[in-house]
């Protein structure tokens, strides 16, 4: 049977461990948050580029490369590439741009939490307006980081 020293060594080496992996874990969720701000500035730019829809009216195109002039009989979010040299530039009809008006703004962005109350860090994905209670100890003081 082990001493009390030698178990107490032992818990101390566990605790060291388990220190260790705390402190991994920590760095990945911070690495893990600097993505989720990076994808949600992306998502951003994306819902944006969705919001604003170009169409081409019908009637005749010239290349700007080869003079080549074409007849398009149908409205076109993008013009295709020229049949004649494959070039994309063209003189013609200026493009109808519709910009579409996004919805209101909600009370919390999606981003990086932080509990007031317990420090524990929580990512939130889409905007809301209301946050769930801390996973951890269940107080609703989460704050943006």
């Amino acid at each position: 049977m082990p001493t009390a020293q030698e178990r107490a060594q032992v818990l101390a080496a566990e605790i060291k461990k388990t220190l260790l992996a705390i402190k991994a874990a920590e760095v990945k969720v911070k690495q893990l948050g600097d993505e989720l701000m990076q994808t949600l500035a992306a998502a951003k730019v994306e819902a944006e580029a969705e919001r604003t829809i170009v169409e081409y009216p019908t009637g005749r195109y010239e290349c700007k490369k080869c003079r080549h002039s074409t007849l398009f009989t149908e409205p076109t979010e993008e013009l295709p590439a020229c049949d004649n040299c494959g070039g994309r530039e063209w003189t013609g009809h200026e493009p109808k741009i519709t910009k579409i008006e996004p919805p209101s703004p909600k009370k919390y962005a999606a981003g990086m939490y932080e509990c007031g109350q317990c420090g524990v860090r929580t990512a939130v994905a889409m905007d809301t307006d209301e946050l769930s209670p801390c996973e951890l100890c269940g107080a609703d003081k989460l704050q943006p980081l």
